[in-house]
């Protein structure tokens, strides 16, 4: 592969020009001028874009909202208030990301003072807000969904502590204790807050299923509310890729695989068809190792297929995508 177009830095200088061959050392330089998209083409001459996943929502934006989830969740007076700033913030950012319907579920690592509890919350309001966009829901809708993902949990803030941050393996009735939180969170957003229904439904529906072995109702299908069963889906997804203290988190990969045997069973086929799209199953920069015995990283990701990314390896760069018969076997991070 060799560059499409020139590369130019932010003074407008030429760095590379047109024709140079894709190696090592133009990847790190292009890295070094924080140059993370750029045009290439293969010998056949086809043009595409490659590009690095990356966060559309600034850091200070996700700090506030960490902020403000936290404020709500420790708020023993004045919850409306803290939950009307937070809906004007969720707004903000279902503006921001509806702009780019190609928007993948991927946010870098916040270094937070913020327990698992809280950051989840900002990650499943964030992920469902993603998934509602690839289902092309209105922006009314994708509002409600981001509050009704960041308060899905708000009933665990009157679980036990000891319970929510227990290493080993819970009794029948600490469990049962734990399932008490989405009719907690329920009855509490029901009851002291303004709140839009469908908000106060995902946060009593996240924990049903399609064939009805949820809880806390055991409701199945058409019976649990749209916007609740994409909340389920970017709950687990959240919940699998994350580290707990009782288990270390699993790849994307590893989490896309569970997620999909659980489609027409647990999830919607719909949401998951969408989460398909949009769902990163390997990270930038993640070690892989391929069907033809080979190492190396991944580079870039492809928007047509993003389970076919470029793979820069010690003999070269592996397009996935122009290479049908190799496919990656095993990633780590």
């Amino acid at each position: 592969m060799i560059l499409a177009q020139d590369i130019v830095d932010r003074y407008g200088r030429t760095l590379v020009t047109a024709g140079m061959p894709l190696k090592q050392e133009l990847i790190n330089l292009l890295k070094k001028h924080e140059i993370f998209s750029i045009s290439v083409r293969d010998d056949k001459t086809s043009n595409y874009e490659i590009s690095e996943a990356h966060d559309l929502i600034n850091m200070d934006t996700r700090l506030k909202l960490i902020s403000n989830v936290e404020d709500a969740f420790n708020s023993t007076d004045g919850l409306v208030r803290h939950l009307t700033q937070l809906q004007n913030y969720v707004n903000d950012i279902v503006s921001t990301l509806a702009k780019n319907k190609n928007v993948l579920m991927y946010l870098d690592n916040v270094n937070s003072t913020s327990d698992y509890l809280i950051m989840h919350s900002v990650n499943v309001g964030l992920f469902s807000i993603i998934i509602g966009i690839a289902m092309d829901l209105p922006y009314d809708e994708l509002c409600l969904l981001g509050m009704g993902g960041l308060l899905h949990d708000f009933g665990k803030t009157r679980i036990t502590k000891y319970i929510l941050d227990k290493q080993g393996q819970l009794t029948p009735e600490e469990f049962n204790e734990i399932k008490e939180h989405a009719t907690l969170g329920y009855n509490i957003l029901k009851i002291d807050t303004y709140l839009d229904y469908r908000v106060t439904f995902m946060a009593l529906q996240h924990h049903e299923r399609c064939n009805g072995s949820g809880y806390p109702w055991g409701i199945s299908g058409l019976q649990i509310h749209p916007l609740a069963r994409i909340v389920a889906v970017a709950d687990v997804y959240d919940a699998l890729t994350t580290n707990r203290v009782y288990r270390s988190r699993l790849s994307s990969f590893e989490a896309m695989e569970i997620i999909n045997k659980g489609n027409e069973i647990h999830f919607d086929s719909n949401v998951i068809k969408a989460f398909n799209r949009i769902a990163i199953p390997y990270q930038i920069d993640s070690n892989v190792k391929l069907t033809n015995g080979i190492e190396g990283k991944v580079l870039r990701l492809n928007s047509s297929n993003l389970a076919r990314p470029l793979i820069t390896t010690p003999a070269g760069i592996v397009n996935l995508l122009h290479e049908p018969d190799i496919a990656i076997i095993a990633t780590s991070y």
